[in-house]
């Protein structure tokens, strides 16, 4: 039963959520546009998001869709890598690239008088990365060193662990976006140069400019840059399969002589981004775990003093990501910290959320929304 404690005060309802309107646009070569209009500053917002990240990564090859997104900026169009970054400092432009698990993206952030010059140094990125082999071994020991580093880190020991035991060695989920020491070493050029031809694509893209801008004035920008882009072949994406639940409760240990702390990590598979009760849950993880002010945090920082901090979360992705919740604690307290966690997890669907508490948790949610 979760310990019978006095709740923080309640705070005042937020101010109303007023969002702007979304303007919808596509280019000539079908490449949905979505305009967030706003003119508090003089920037502008530019990401070009491309549906694909590391869950399509090819067997044997994980840490390709990662890879590929940190080439595109390692030399792109008729620019090496420096001569791209000066360019952009030129116009006082800032752009990067990332990927994920479902998709990847490019990002760019320029002030708005120098975005139509900006632009073109952003399809180029996109489109016309030139995969420098000098900077792809770079990368690669780059990420060598960090996957060979965190093997001294309890919390990314922890986190590797926990993934593989919670998806198993096969799915996909089971091992970390950036791939493995094996699959890092085996990436090569060719890899990076068919992952961008097969996916990165205007029938698997899509831009979302957010800014003071015009609509009808940037929509002509973007076609400059990006309508004349065309798809090669259909891209193929391989639905990611769902993860099998776990049956049973399992605990696993891991010695790590040495570490000052017991680092704790407790979870099981989750839910898709696309489930109906995505608000719901969000909110009750709030509760949970997702505030400073979370059950969890107040019981093992606040009342018990066993760690600096707990929380949960979920990770939602295009199939069932993660369900997680986790602390590092006093070595000398695992167990008691451990029985906590399972006092919360059983308190919060043994009895109805109070009204103060689901009023803060709502209100937090609706803040984030502001930010």
């Amino acid at each position: 039963q979760a310990p019978d404690r006095s709740r923080p005060p309640s705070v005042g309802a937020p101010p109303a959520l007023t969002l702007p309107p979304v303007a919808r646009r596509m280019l000539s070569n079908g490449v949905p546009v979505w305009i967030v209009e706003t003119h508090d500053v003089p920037l502008v917002q530019v990401d070009l998001v491309i549906m694909a990240g590391s869950a399509d990564d090819p067997s044997g090859k994980y840490g390709t869709a990662s890879m590929t997104a940190a080439m595109l900026d390692e030399g792109a169009g008729t620019r090496s890598a420096l001569e791209l970054a000066d360019a952009l400092e030129f116009l006082g432009a800032n752009l990067g690239t990332a990927s994920g698990f479902d998709n990847s993206a490019i990002r760019l952030n320029v002030p708005v008088a120098r975005l139509g010059d900006a632009l073109p140094l952003m399809a180029d990125v996109a489109l016309r990365p030139t995969f420098p082999t000098a900077d792809l071994e770079r990368l690669r020991q780059e990420r060598l060193t960090g996957l060979l580093q965190a093997r001294d880190s309890p919390d990314a020991i922890a986190q590797r662990a926990f993934t593989r035991m919670v998806f198993g060695p096969t799915h996909r989920y089971g091992t970390s976006a950036v791939g493995t020491e094996t699959s890092v070493r085996a990436i090569g050029l060719n890899d990076l140069r068919a992952f961008h031809r097969a996916f990165y694509q205007p029938a698997n893209a899509a831009l979302v400019v957010t800014g003071d801008v015009r609509t009808d004035a940037v929509v002509p920008l973007l076609e400059r840059a990006f309508g004349g882009w065309s798809n090669a072949s259909p891209a193929s994406r391989v639905k990611t399969p769902a993860p099998t639940q776990l049956t049973k409760g399992q605990i696993y240990l891991i010695d790590k002589p040495g570490a000052a702390q017991s680092v704790i990590q407790l979870g099981w598979v989750g839910v898709p981004r696309s489930t109906p009760d995505y608000f719901t849950i969000e909110v009750l993880n709030t509760i949970l775990g997702g505030s400073f002010s979370s059950r969890l945090n107040r019981n093992l920082r606040e009342e018990h003093g066993y760690a600096y901090g707990a929380g949960s979360g979920f990770d939602m992705r295009l199939s069932g990501g993660a369900f997680l919740a986790r602390a590092s604690v006093q070595t000398d307290k695992t167990a008691e910290a451990l029985k906590e966690f399972f006092n919360e997890l059983r308190g919060i669907s043994a009895a109805p959320v109070p009204d103060e508490e689901l009023t803060r948790a709502k209100n937090f949610e609706i803040g984030r929304a502001h930010v």
